[in-house]
């Protein structure tokens, strides 16, 4: 009973993570593998991340490049969403939707005028 109330004595601070990590990995049990199964493919634990970061923004790999995108928009970081729709968009500059996600994740920076160009 003793560890229980440890466990207990933090129950509301611990309730922020837990909210967070249960919205963040939202949906059934496949959309939960799939999230995973992308994050074990694309970032290997014992690796660099620079040089994952390099190696990511390297790859040919559309499918993988915007299920990456999707988990780094909800996570709100909208530097590594602009270099991720940057290399799509050298991927594919015909396609008006991966210029469009350009241009929001320029625009969601607060460079607005870029943005406009971009949507031009």
């Amino acid at each position: 009973q003793l560890h229980v109330s440890a466990i207990v004595a933090h129950k509301e601070e611990n309730h922020l993570y837990y909210e967070y990590f249960r919205s963040f990995f939202a949906g059934n049990f496949g959309a939960c593998e799939a999230r995973i199964h992308m994050l074990e493919k694309c970032i290997h634990p014992d690796a660099d991340l620079q040089k994952m970061l390099v190696k990511m923004l390297n790859s040919e790999d559309e499918k993988l490049l915007l299920d990456m995108r999707t988990l780094v928009v909800e996570m709100g970081d909208y530097y590594l969403n602009e270099l991720l729709c940057r290399r799509l968009f050298e991927l594919d500059s015909d396609d008006l939707g991966i210029q469009t996600m350009l241009a929001s994740a320029v625009s969601n920076q607060g460079r607005y005028e870029e943005a406009e160009e971009l949507l031009r």
